[in-house]
């Protein structure tokens, strides 16, 4: 019997029928009564968030799913109750711990309620922190990834908020936070809430949208804890956690696959969903100052460069000032770099033109839709970009060439640069 599902923004496209799981179900225990042998892999984790991370002891229960693998987590953690992103930005024995080994990824965790807030106090209260704890994270290790562990909506939301009021509201407002967070710090994002959105939304689950709560309807129950060590395993490990033959105590063995199987689907399966916001995305616009040529890199997820200028010379400065050999046309290449990760684009530069800036600005928006979060690609001058309803009203200004984040319902709007307006769609 397939499974069945209420209407939702997040929608599944395909989950596994009972007869698949039943499946699943030998296989596991086929699994747990077998010894395999491959190659290991070891990844070094530090986790810096409060008691939605210790609670039902994550770290170790992700830590559990590696050893069943025959892999290894080498992990630390610095989780008191209640700690913010602002609180771990100043704490001593967090950051020791950043400081303390070379590790592969530091997960980082907010309060459960402070991402869901305005924006304009998301702006004040959680992205700069977030912002010097990345900074701290690729001190000590410049390829060390930081990645946004994405909480849910409390069960019946927030209460005392009109926004955030419902569990979708709340689990919305965590999704876009931790994603702008994620895309702006070149880290990466665990979904979490959309796993929970996932079994609220699964009418034939064998487990409950309730039960993956303590009975406080916040902290995660032995389930909800489970999904997201399913989530962060597959992450860290770039495996699927289906199969995987660690079920915690009070899980049952169907009940582990159907979580292993939420978590799979999230993470590969919805386009709507960005994990990895670490990939580079090269793009630059240049301008001519006299006899030189001034470069300005717009690349994205990227911290080394390399300019190929066309005329036999190169720069790894991130904007440099070029001195022609002539008048061209040269076509000049960016390399955009991220550990390991590269991206490139090309432009021609002719000077016999004379044009101040890039021909033809072009005007792209992207993702569109959207969820709020998004850039506005502009390769002139201009740096601001307006926001109107689909009526025409002003509703105010955005920078562009960045990632912006707009708090506004769902619906179609227009940003418009000089005459050029494209439409977009929040969702």
């Amino acid at each position: 019997m397939p499974l069945i599902f209420k209407a939702t923004l997040f929608r599944v496209k395909r989950f596994k029928s009972k007869s698949d799981n039943m499946n699943k179900l030998l296989l596991l225990a086929t699994l747990i009564f077998s010894t395999f042998s491959w190659s290991q892999t070891t990844k070094k984790v530090c986790f810096l968030g409060n008691s939605y991370t210790y609670v039902n002891d994550l770290p170790q229960m992700i830590a559990d799913m590696a050893t069943a693998d025959g892999n290894t987590l080498v992990k630390d953690q610095n989780t008191p109750g209640g700690y913010t992103l602002q609180g771990h930005s100043t704490n001593g024995t967090s950051l020791s711990k950043i400081a303390a080994d070379q590790w592969d990824y530091v997960v980082l965790q907010d309060q459960s309620q402070l991402p869901s807030f305005a924006w304009s106090q998301v702006q004040t209260d959680v992205l700069p922190y977030a912002a010097v704890l990345c900074d701290s994270i690729r001190s000590a290790n410049a390829c060390a990834i930081p990645l946004f562990y994405n909480t849910w909506g409390r069960m019946i939301g927030d209460p005392q908020w009109d926004s955030i009021n419902t569990f979708d509201k709340m689990n919305q407002r965590l999704f876009n936070a931790y994603g702008y967070m994620a895309d702006v710090n070149s880290g990466m994002r665990a979904p979490v809430g959309i796993g929970f959105n996932h079994v609220d939304d699964d009418l034939a689950a064998p487990i409950t949208h309730t039960q993956l709560y303590q009975g406080d309807g916040s902290h995660p129950s032995v389930y909800g804890s489970y999904l997201a060590a399913c989530m962060f395993y597959e992450i860290i490990f770039e495996t699927s956690a289906q199969g995987n033959t660690f079920p915690p105590a009070g899980i049952t063995p169907i009940e582990a696959i159907y979580l292993q199987d939420v978590a799979f689907h999230v993470l590969n399966d919805l386009d709507s969903v960005q994990t990895d916001y670490t990939q580079p995305i090269a793009d630059f616009i240049f301008a001519h100052v006299g006899g030189d040529t001034q470069f300005t890199n717009l690349s994205e997820h990227d911290f080394e460069w390399l300019w190929n200028f066309g005329d036999g010379n190169t720069s790894t400065d991130e904007n440099p000032l070029h001195t022609f050999s002539g008048t061209g046309p040269f076509t000049v290449t960016l390399t955009a770099s991220n550990c390991g990760n590269s991206a490139d684009t090309s432009f021609v530069v002719d000077l016999s033109v004379g044009f101040e800036f890039n021909p033809t600005p072009t005007f792209s928006i992207y993702p569109n839709p959207n969820n709020g979060s998004f850039k506005i690609h502009y390769s002139g001058a201009e740096e601001k970009a307006s926001v109107f309803s689909i009526g025409g009203a002003l509703i105010g200004e955005v920078e562009v060439n960045t990632t912006v984040f707009l708090d506004l319902i769902p619906g179609c709007y227009l940003i418009q640069i000089n005459n050029k307006r494209e439409r977009i769609i929040i969702q």
